[in-house]
């Protein structure tokens, strides 16, 4: 089956998405982990809001976005696909570029910060990004794939997924 993007097309799109600026992601990322840590607004936060967070990011790393566009191209292809636990957002765009739709779902208003200058040079119209519950969601939001690529409560958030689309992708298909 033949995709609009071949491989070398994805490595050249997550090139032109984060340019020169990995460096500058993983500095914002790691100003966030020292200014938030022990921060008792942040906390009462995630209590509030009953969203229990590990605070560690699983997509930034070019190289990861590369290997799970690749992955991932023939399962999103032209399709919806609904992203929870998106983080910083990087692999939200580059399925973008694959994908019909992409919604990316992040509980974590942290995240939003690192990524404000790249999404305002690079999001493309077809990518949404809300912050938010992902269960708020239900019932306003279908998809043809549900992502999760994340590190905090997995069970949980496969089964969110599966309520959103009738095929959901973790983490642990792509070791």
């Amino acid at each position: 089956m033949a995709y609009k993007i071949s491989n070398e097309q994805i490595e050249l799109a997550i090139e032109k998405l984060i340019k020169d600026k990995p460096e500058e992601l993983g500095n914002c990322i790691n100003a966030i982990y020292n200014d938030l840590e022990g921060y008792e607004a942040m906390e009462e936060y995630h209590r509030r809001h009953m969203t229990p967070s590990m605070g560690v990011i699983t997509v930034f790393e070019k190289e990861r976005v590369i290997k799970l566009l690749k992955i991932l191209t023939p399962e999103i292809h032209n399709k919806v696909v609904i992203e929870i636990g998106a983080g910083v957002g990087l692999l939200a765009l580059g399925m973008a570029s694959i994908a019909k739709e992409v919604y990316a779902i992040e509980v974590d208003p942290a995240w939003s910060w690192s990524f404000t200058k790249i999404l305002y040079e690079l999001k493309q119209p077809n990518l949404t990004f809300i912050f938010g519950k992902a269960e708020n969601m239900i019932g306003k939001l279908h998809g043809d794939v549900a992502v999760i690529v994340t590190n905090s409560g997995i069970l949980e958030m496969k089964s969110i997924g599966k309520q959103f689309a009738p095929k959901v992708i973790m983490p642990t298909q792509f070791k």
